[in-house]
């Protein structure tokens, strides 16, 4: 995609990021005079016939939320053999450029984690799984963290008709054991993936790492994840715990994002952390 105007309104000024199908630009409303980002994506570049499904599907995940972690979708449609979805500009960098100048501090890492726990707690009320959280889908600038990126996500029964039976759908080193083996995401992926954020965030490495994609995923379905403590010596007992328990092989063992929520909060200030029923099991072991 170069520089232009889609559907004589959105006028694309910058790129200012790219995938293997899509484009996120920097560009003016002219009708409503306000600059948004508008994500392009070249349905000539794919074989995968839904992709202007997924699109639609990621405008309407995000059209049905309303809260401060989340950004908001204002347009969605098809020009020529481009799809674009127009969204909410947040400033600052993703958590993936972030972390190249290495492991953030605890407390940065603790208040991160329960905003993107927030997020993903509005997100699974609203009847949605994100299925891709990962460092390059949380922004942040300042006090402000963004959730972004619903391309993927699975909303309500549309999944089952837009993922095909055996499929993984999301990125190898923030994979549950479910994705990796083709089975349904429910929101207990999503607590999966943040956990991986976390050690991410507080030991500069996700949990499983290898030559490929395929050594990943193998890893999640069947290896022991390292502890957190083992990763990043110091932590405190209750997080690693914590951790531990996001970490879990069964869906059904891990805390809900409310819970992971609570928890780093009590954390983050101090207050002692009680896990509810599996997840309480789950660290034990």
């Amino acid at each position: 995609m170069t520089q232009g105007t889609l559907q004589g309104r959105y006028v694309l000024r910058r790129p200012i990021g790219h995938g293997a199908t899509a484009e996120v630009w920097e560009a003016e409303d002219t009708l409503l005079g306000r600059t948004v980002a508008v994500k392009v994506v070249n349905l000539a570049a794919t074989t995968d016939p839904t992709l202007a499904d997924r699109l639609r599907r990621e405008a309407q995940a995000m059209a049905v939320l309303d809260h401060p972690d989340v950004a908001t979708v204002y347009d969605v449609g098809v020009e020529g053999a481009s799809a674009y979805l127009v969204m909410e500009l947040v400033p600052g960098r993703d958590l993936a450029a972030v972390l190249r100048d290495g492991p953030l501090p605890l407390a940065e890492a603790l208040r991160i984690g329960e905003r993107v726990a927030g997020a993903l707690e509005a997100v699974h009320r609203a009847g949605i799984v994100h299925r891709d959280v990962k460092p390059a889908n949380v922004l942040v600038d300042g006090e402000q963290v963004v959730l972004v990126d619903f391309g993927i996500a699975a909303v309500g029964r549309a999944a089952a008709a837009l993922t095909r039976p055996g499929t993984t759908v999301g990125t190898a080193e923030y994979m549950s054991p479910e994705q990796a083996a083709g089975r349904a995401a429910t929101p207990a992926t999503d607590t999966y993936a943040l956990g991986c954020l976390l050690t991410t965030l507080i030991a500069g490495r996700a949990p499983f790492t290898g030559e490929n994609p395929l050594a990943i995923l193998h890893q999640h379905v069947e290896a022991t994840p390292p502890r957190l403590a083992e990763l990043a010596p110091g932590v405190p007992a209750r997080l690693d715990r914590l951790v531990a328990t996001m970490l879990a092989k069964e869906p059904d063992s891990r805390p809900s994002a409310a819970q992971v929520r609570a928890a780093l909060r009590r954390l983050r200030t101090g207050r002692a952390v009680a896990l509810p029923g599996a997840a309480a099991a789950a660290a034990a072991t």
